[in-house]
């Protein structure tokens, strides 16, 4: 495991508000990055399937896009 030091300047009433939510520790950080990095993942994933449904000959309507992702 890795040490790394994040200093972040949050107003006061802000950092009060999330130590008494619990939610100023190492342990919920680390989810927002992992849920970032697997919001990013997914983001990524759209984008290539935008491109391939795109790049499909002849293009497909609104309606098939839809129907191929699941909507």
């Amino acid at each position: 495991m890795s040490v790394v030091d994040v200093v972040l300047k949050l107003p006061e009433e802000l950092v009060a508000q999330a130590h008494a939510a619990g939610i100023l520790t190492e342990k919920r950080v680390s989810e927002w990055i992992i849920i970032e990095l697997e919001r990013q993942r997914s983001i990524a994933e759209l984008r290539d399937d935008i491109h391939k449904l795109r790049a499909l000959e002849p293009a497909l309507t609104a309606e098939e896009i839809a129907l191929e992702l699941g909507r």
